[in-house]
């Protein structure tokens, strides 16, 4: 007999959504059943969990293999497991199960779907994509080398945690299981903090505001990285090919490309769902980037809130830059927000701290190149903004580091609230509807 364990989720969405956090907290013990959904039109390899006849949640997608690994070597229909530990928030119930066995070379995926699919355009993938897969085996590998340091490995993870959640290819999902499996195996105590992390994480992998942000880095930041690198002047940029280049991403298979322009948020979600391999997904998000760039993309709706700007901001990446671009044009922006004023007369601008949030958008809108926030300042001292410069409200280092988590995020990830957010935010917003008026998108 063997032993598996996986996740469940999804609890607040169905029989016990109206009470999911109780629900989870008193779960342990509870006996499930997981049951095959083939005939689930989102995601065929679907396994749903239930207790007697309430439905509780799905097998987290990435722990379907080794539930179908476990039916096919015991040769089953269905598993029966207890629920072994809980997390109430986000609601994540690990269920284990035993087996007769597990057939852990059994493939359920069925990728004939792909065959005759080809796409020969330009590989566009960032190096945050390219490098994850060897980070994922550089963690693999430490966990199952127990001489490794202990700061190795809590470096590998906390990149991971950082950057899993712009990869959802299934061989990454697959890859969380195995890390998960030796989280748990390992006897080093401080390991069992990153195996919470990770079952926590799992809980948010598909939640609206992490594919929100995925979809702007791939969808927004990487068309402009690669725009600011020059791939218009390449020695080749396919504009004679783009027809061609065109109809390869509206074969791919599920109508992903078409469900894409429909809404990209919603599109990540559906990427998820169909367990697509790395390798046809890398070439599928080249095309979708190499489509940005050259203006032959009208996005539909952006995410359940319909929001407009990311539209606008992906439609802009494919017009010339306006002449009146440069740093000239950023410091009269930022003057003029220094001269701004609220509907009850006091100053946007007021303490030295929102200077990051202006920071914020220099780099990540406006792409103003620097090192560090101290290089920022600096630089915004050259540009008459510092302690000599006249204004109250001027650009310290001091200050701005303090709000770090400002200064180094971009604008649509920032989290917070009371008036200090609010003025980060106040700031911000005044300074990019200035800048789009004087100089457009960049």
């Amino acid at each position: 007999m063997e032993k598996i364990r996986f996740n469940v989720v999804g609890l607040y969405h169905w029989d016990v959504r109206d009470h999911w956090k109780e629900y989870a907290e008193a779960a342990v013990g509870k006996q499930m059943t997981m049951q095959p959904q083939p005939e689930n039109v989102k995601d065929p390899y679907a396994v749903r969990a239930r207790e007697g006849k309430l439905h509780i949640g799905y097998v987290a997608v990435p722990d379907l293999d080794v539930v179908y690994q476990a039916l096919k070597g015991s040769k089953k229909e269905r598993l029966r497991g207890v629920v072994v530990e809980s997390h109430a928030e986000p609601p994540v119930l690990t269920v284990e199960c035993e087996v007769e066995a597990v057939d852990w070379d059994y493939e359920p995926f069925d990728d004939s779907v792909y065959q005759g699919w080809h796409y020969d355009g330009l590989p566009l993938m960032p190096k945050k994509l390219e490098q994850l897969g060897d980070l994922t085996a550089d963690l693999i590998d430490a966990l199952e080398n127990t001489d490794q340091a202990d700061e190795d490995v809590i470096s590998l993870a906390e990149n991971l945690l950082a950057e899993h959640l712009y990869d959802m290819s299934r061989e990454m999902t697959r890859a969380r299981y195995r890390i998960e499996r030796l989280l748990a195996m390992s006897e080093r105590a401080f390991l069992k903090e990153w195996e919470a992390k990770l079952q926590q994480q799992k809980g948010l992998l598909m939640t609206h505001d992490n594919r929100n942000a995925v979809a702007h880095y791939l969808f927004i930041d990487l068309p402009r990285q690669l725009r600011r690198k020059g791939l218009e002047h390449s020695h080749y940029t396919y504009d004679n090919r783009l027809d061609v280049l065109e109809a390869q991403l509206r074969a791919f298979p599920f109508q992903l490309y078409d469900k894409f322009l429909s809404d990209p948020v919603d599109f990540l979600r559906e990427v998820y769902y169909k367990h697509v391999p790395r390798k046809y997904l890398f070439q599928l998000l080249s095309g979708i980037v190499l489509m940005i760039l050259k203006g032959r993309v009208k996005i539909r709706r952006w995410g359940r809130e319909g929001d407009v700007e990311p539209i606008d901001e992906i439609e802009s990446l494919s017009r010339p830059q306006s002449l009146n671009s440069g740093d000239e044009a950023l410091k009269q922006g930022i003057i003029e927000l220094l001269k701004m004023r609220d509907a009850h007369g006091n100053l946007i601008m007021k303490q030295k701290n929102q200077w990051a949030g202006v920071l914020s958008v220099l780099t990540f809108d406006y792409h103003v190149e620097s090192t560090d926030l101290l290089d920022l300042c600096r630089k915004m001292q050259k540009w008459g903004f510092g302690p000599d410069s006249g204004y109250e409200c001027y650009c310290s280092y001091d200050n701005v580091s303090k709000c770090s988590e400002y200064a180094n995020k971009p604008f649509h990830v920032w989290r917070g609230a009371g008036a200090a957010h609010q003025r980060q935010v106040a700031a911000a917003t005044e300074l990019r509807s200035i800048l789009r008026k004087s100089i457009g998108f960049r």
